[in-house]
């Protein structure tokens, strides 16, 4: 540090020595000029002096950086400088003020060589300042030797050994004052690298326990989303128990669609909720559609723009979900006005599509966690569903006729007594029309067969859409034998149901191979209360006046106790 100090003094002291000899030039120059006792030989040689000096400070400044320039090359000056006073003592006297000057600025280069005596490793002994302290006190004694006597001479060299003691004086304060500011300099230098070395392990040990404290945030950051996402899908699984549990415990497929549907609106605040089913999936002879919406109208919309979702799903064949404001190119009013987290997801039973649930949210991050737990629940539904459908296949086998899909004599066997107990607790009414096939034989023997059970699926069928139509019961009671049962029906309604009846089956066309075949029935018809007044009687009462007019004409209907039948 000191080191620095002394270059940087050094270095800035340039232009300083330079001023001085300009201006001792011009001392010298001045007193010449005003004839102080200065001849031309003397201002010549004093001017040269100068002037080397000068050159000496430029060479210096030039070179100042160079290694081999360092040592010993600043004393050189003193030497040359105070030599050159003492040399001009023979040549000629300076004035006194001039030489005074010359006599301070020598003084001024002593003592820099003593400060700057380990810059440049100057070697200067005692030796060495005593020679230049008694060239300096010649250099003033020898140009006014004239002047003085003995006893101020010896003064004289008093006063330079004295300068030699104070110079050497000065050494040691410097030399000593360097080695106890080097020392100080030194601990300071080793107590700020440690200082440094502290900081910058503080620094590192800040920006560590940052990043901890950072990646402890962002742990317990993921630790709250994943125990989020724990509850929902624990909750998601315990939904999609229930779900199944309820699937297994029914075989109504709508009340199971709507467990669905109420179940996924309750665990997913869903505000749209609908689940379509196409017909002739399970036994259902309609489309099946059941919806929860958070608003009471536009149910009719909603199932309508259900279904086209639905016949475009079937045309694309795709088994993805559907965002339907992104994907789809129809306009769909229900849907566009609720928002784009819409989403339609197909239900498929192997490769066969057979509906859609579609389910929409208004939050933003409804759909965050995906649909896997959306196509689970379709999955589960569809299991439930297949075993629905075998349970009410193998059910409906057991009601129904193998041949004409109505229900069969055993299972009106079952049901029928039921019906006429609720007439007679209700003070209700409940009609029996008995039909027969006329000449069935002979659809036989014309035609074989196989024509006749067509002629049986022909009259089951209309008998089937007649008893849809009215709420009643079609039965095959046995051969080409068959009962429509109409609960709460008066007489009067039930005459015009027969009439219907009849003409529907006459005015039928049979297509069999390449034979038109046109078949008539006769058809009983009989009331509770108002031709029979003992239920027990309404089944055989009708038997009865379809065979009457079967031994009357055919093709006729008859009612019980009205077309000349006795009670």
């Amino acid at each position: 540090m000191l080191t620095i100090l002394k270059t940087t003094y050094l270095e800035s002291s340039r232009k300083f020595h330079q001023i001085i000899l300009g201006l001792l030039a011009a001392s010298v120059i001045f007193s010449y000029c005003v004839d102080l006792g200065t001849d031309l030989k003397t201002m010549i040689f004093y001017l040269v002096l100068l002037c080397g000096c000068f050159a000496f400070d430029l060479f210096y400044a030039k070179y100042s950086q160079r290694a081999e320039y360092y040592s010993g090359i600043y004393v050189y000056k003193v030497f040359v400088f105070i030599g050159g006073m003492i040399a001009g003592c023979f040549i000629g006297a300076l004035p006194i003020p001039v030489l005074v000057m010359f006599i301070i600025y020598a003084i001024l280069m002593i003592c820099e060589s003593v400060l700057l005596n380990d810059v440049y490793d100057i070697m200067l002994t005692y030796r060495d300042y005593f020679f230049l302290t008694t060239m300096l006190a010649l250099a003033a004694i020898l140009p006014y030797r004239d002047m003085f006597d003995k006893a101020i001479a010896i003064l004289l060299l008093v006063g330079g050994v004295f300068l030699f003691m104070v110079v050497h004086l000065l050494r040691q304060i410097t030399i000593q004052s360097m080695i106890y500011m080097d020392r100080q300099y030194t601990n300071i230098f080793f107590k700020n690298l440690d200082v440094e070395e502290e900081n910058t392990a503080l620094v590192d040990m800040q920006t560590r326990l940052e990043e901890v404290n950072e990646t402890i945030n962002y742990q317990r950051i993921q630790l709250n989303d994943a125990l989020s996402d724990l509850k929902k899908r624990s909750a998601e699984t315990s939904a999609l128990i229930d779900i199944t549990q309820y699937f297994t415990s029914t075989f109504d497929l709508t009340e199971s669609m709507d467990f669905m549907i109420q179940s996924l609106v309750k665990l997913k605040d869903a505000n749209i909720c609908c689940f379509l089913i196409e017909k002739d999936v399970c036994l259902n002879e309609e489309l099946i559609f059941e919806a929860y919406t958070d608003k009471n109208y536009g149910r009719e919309r909603l199932k309508k723009e259900t279904y086209q979702i639905f016949q475009d799903f079937k045309k694309s064949g795709s088994r993805e979900p559907m965002i339907i404001c992104d994907n789809y190119d129809q306009f769909l009013p229900y849907f566009e006005r609720r928002g784009c987290c819409i989403t339609a997801l197909p239900a498929y039973e192997q490769d066969e599509l057979y509906g859609v649930l579609i389910i929409s949210g208004e939050k933003y991050d409804f759909f965050y966690s995906g649909y896997d737990f959306y196509k689970t629940t379709l999955g589960n539904f569809t299991t439930a569903m297949i075993k629905d459908r075998l349970y009410l296949t193998t059910e409906d086998m057991a009601k129904k006729d193998g041949l004409t899909k109505i229900y069969n004599r055993i299972y009106f066997n079952q049901v029928y007594p039921d019906m006429l107990q609720a007439a007679k607790d209700n003070n209700g009414t409940i009609s029996v029309l008995m039909l027969d096939i006329d000449h069935f034989k002979n659809v036989n023997d014309t035609y074989g067969h196989l024509a006749g059970d067509e002629a049986i699926r022909s009259v089951a069928r209309s008998d089937w859409e007649v008893a849809k139509k009215y709420g009643g019961m079609a039965v095959r009671f046995g051969g080409e034998e068959f009962l429509l049962i109409l609960q709460d029906t008066p007489l009067e309604k039930a005459k015009e149901i027969a009439a219907e009846l009849h003409e529907r089956i006459r005015t039928t066309t049979i297509h069999f191979e390449d034979y038109e075949i046109n078949i008539n029935t006769s058809l009983g018809v009989a009331n509770y209360p108002s031709t029979v007044q003992d239920t027990e009687l309404t089944l055989d009462r009708s038997d009865k006046a379809m065979y009457y007019g079967k031994t009357h004409g055919r093709g006729r209907i008859i009612v019980d106790g009205v077309d000349n039948i006795d009670p």
